[in-house]
């Protein structure tokens, strides 16, 4: 091609100025009516005009002339794609790229069609060969796209990269990367990502909504509400704003604040199924089972596949679920539509509702759903896998930076002190909680999330310090009871004397809280193992408990914690206690009150009597913890003993008692 005024016309139409490739095209035609190469780039820029009729013979005139010419083929394709026929616009362009398969604008077209048509891995590897050819910053951001839509997450990463060093700050890219860290679980990249993205953008609502939720993920649930309380506030008023707002302060346990935006997103939308959701939770964390049974029921009489909303109702009315209810949650489950966190909720919920009608079979199988898909997540994301021997070494680890001779430093006791309830989950924290916190001295401070924290942010430390044992550093020690304390006020505990905490994860944090408060209480709680296995089994525990989705690896996590607190027993002295859950229920007198005088308190009837307590209850125990201690639920796996060998097989080649769940001598 020698014609300046046509190379001047393919210019404008590469610019998007159609209007003066059209003017140009038609110059060279008037000269010479012949020139096939005026007369194709006249067409398609007549055809990205919508003038379709005048386009069509000029186009095929050239095609025509030169049927193998990638330009003219490229140029048929955009005619055929304007026309509504994509297919076709697509054949075209794969015939130009065989036809010049060295030319990028071939393979870029090809891209762009095969992401129009959703065939995404076509168009990402169309795209990749495109910028093989010659990079480009845009196509580049093409395949990130087409590379996510397709699941293949790091390849659209390293498309990013590469766009982002010509384009640094771009909000379409920073908000792809937060759709991919979302979609990997990666809440650490996800919160950076989204933050960046509402510096770029900060009027957008989809950053910010993307902060919000990835804090909450991290378990930082009071910035969440702050990023996400001023898109509640707009006016005029969103009620998916205002229920998200809800679902994030009750979360951050702002429970009365929770329950008056959900209020208003029903004042704005009566039918409004997360709102009525929310409010079914609220009230199920309050023991009004019968009013959030009948917000449940709203809920999913909106949205028949608010999964959610489902487990509100399993919750608060148990074995009254219907069999159209039970049917609706097991099509939940089956749909593959759905996401498989979604389905897995569906399938727990349908496993609690048939558990409470006796059929045992299609329970476990509901419960063996639910659990092998949130299982299949950790296959895919490695974040979401539980590994044994990463278990192991962090175990290892623990033991040796907290060692049996390492003395907790001398400091006067201060209020409030501490009583740490640790165990496995679903061993009977709850429960102690509620009597111990029921003593006027007391309050609880519920399931805190600080000293997991605290134990990551020691671990970082000490890589970066290069320490390795001895007397851990006052000011460090200090930064981490002041942040525990700061973390009371966060979330409106009560101020009392003395404060219990029942996070089971604290049994791993056990050497760094004698460090941090040398006063304190701790009580150790341990039940049956497979008993504590089996609920873990059947409760939908966050991605964070990535062992409790797999019966063996279960009883691998159990043995661990079997091993460590075996450990923290010959290290912390009067400090530390144990309580067999088994002896507490059957004799709750007795051992209540030796453990109320552990913890340096004078004895109350309160105590006893828990149950009558009006208090709000945010676990999975939220309905048992309201009646008295009872023997009757000691042996609730022998219902379902044909289904749980993995676990005993697991718990027994650890060295696990299988009735008491103490480590054996000899093993760990």
């Amino acid at each position: 091609m020698t014609n300046p005024m046509l190379e001047q016309a393919l210019a404008a139409r590469l610019n998007g100025d159609d209007q003066t490739a059209i003017r140009l095209s038609r110059d060279i035609l008037s000269e010479n009516p012949g020139d096939a190469e005026a007369a194709s780039l006249l067409g398609v820029s007549l055809a990205e005009t919508g003038d379709l009729a005048a386009a069509r013979p000029l186009v095929i005139r050239a095609l025509e002339s030169a049927p193998h010419y990638w330009r003219f083929l490229l140029n048929y394709s955009v005619l055929l794609e304007r026309e509504g026929d994509l297919p076709s616009a697509r054949e075209q362009a794969e015939t130009a790229a065989t036809a010049a398969p060295d030319r990028f604008e071939c393979w870029g077209r090809l891209g762009d069609l095969a992401g129009k048509m959703e065939d995404y891995t076509a168009a990402a590897d169309a795209l990749e060969k495109a910028l093989s050819i010659q990079p480009h910053p845009v196509l580049s951001l093409r395949l990130a796209g087409a590379a996510y839509e397709s699941g293949q997450y790091d390849r659209a990463l390293a498309a990013l990269d590469v766009f982002e060093q010509a384009a640094p700050g771009h909000p379409q890219a920073l908000m792809l990367r937060t759709h991919i860290a979302r979609q990997k679980n990666d809440w650490q990249a996800l919160a950076v990502s989204a933050e960046a993205a509402l510096s770029a953008a900060p009027n957008e609502e989809a950053p910010r909504v993307a902060l919000a939720y990835a804090h909450a993920q991290n378990g930082h649930y009071k910035k969440a509400v702050e990023v996400y309380r001023p898109l509640a506030e707009k006016t005029p008023p969103k009620a998916d704003h205002l229920a998200t707002l809800g679902k994030y302060l009750i979360w951050s346990r702002k429970l009365e604040e929770a329950a008056d935006y959900y209020k208003k997103a029903l004042e704005l939308n009566p039918g409004h199924s997360a709102a009525a959701g929310g409010l079914a939770r609220y009230l199920n964390f309050l023991g009004d089972f019968d009013n959030a049974a009948v917000y449940a029921r709203k809920a999913v009489a909106s949205d028949p596949n608010n999964a959610e909303a489902f487990a509100e109702l399993t919750l608060a009315a148990g074995s009254k679920l219907t069999d159209a209810e039970i049917g609706q949650l097991k099509r939940i489950g089956e749909d593959t539509r759905q996401g498989p966190k979604h389905r897995a909720m569906a399938y727990y919920a349908a496993g609690d509702a048939l558990h409470q009608k006796k059929e045992r079979q299609g329970a476990f199988e509901a419960w063996a759903a639910a659990n092998k898909l949130k299982h299949d997540i950790g296959e895919i994301d490695k974040a979401a896998r539980y590994d044994p021997a990463r278990q192991e070494a962090y175990v290892d680890n623990i033991i040796r930076f907290f060692p049996r001779d390492i003395a907790p430093p001398t400091t006067s006791p201060r209020e409030p002190v501490p009583i740490f309830i640790v165990g496995m989950p679903r061993s009977g924290t709850t429960l102690l909680d509620s009597a111990i916190s029921a003593h006027p001295k007391t309050a609880s401070g519920g399931e805190l999330p600080y000293m997991p924290f605290a134990l990551d942010e020691f671990f970082a430390w000490t890589r970066q310090s290069g320490w390795n044992g001895g007397p851990i550093p006052n000011d460090l020690l200090t930064a981490f009871r002041e942040g525990y304390l700061k973390e009371l006020r966060d979330y409106d505990v009560a101020q009392a004397p003395f404060i219990t905490d029942k996070q089971p994860t604290n049994f791993l944090s056990v050497g760094l809280i004698r460090q941090v408060f040398p006063e304190a209480r701790i009580i150790h709680i341990r039940r049956n193992p497979v008993e504590v296995g089996f609920s873990i089994y059947r409760r939908n525990f966050t991605s964070g408990w990535q062992f409790s989705n797999a019966l063996d690896e279960i009883g691998h996590y159990y043995a661990q914690y079997a091993r460590l607190t075996e450990h923290w027993r010959g290290t912390l002295g009067d400090s530390f206690t144990f309580v067999q859950y088994e002896d507490l229920v059957r004799n709750f007198d007795k051992e209540i009150r030796r453990l109320v005088a552990f913890c340096g308190l004078e004895w109350d009837q309160a105590c006893l009597e828990y149950y009558k307590q009006d208090r709000t209850v945010i676990t999975f125990s939220a309905a048992q913890v309201r009646k008295p201690p009872s023997p009757e639920h000691l042996n609730s796996t022998s219902p379902y003993d044909a289904y749980l060998e993995p676990l005993r097989a697991a718990l027994t080649k650890q060295g696990v008692d299988l009735e008491t769940g103490a480590l054996q001598k000899g093993k760990g």
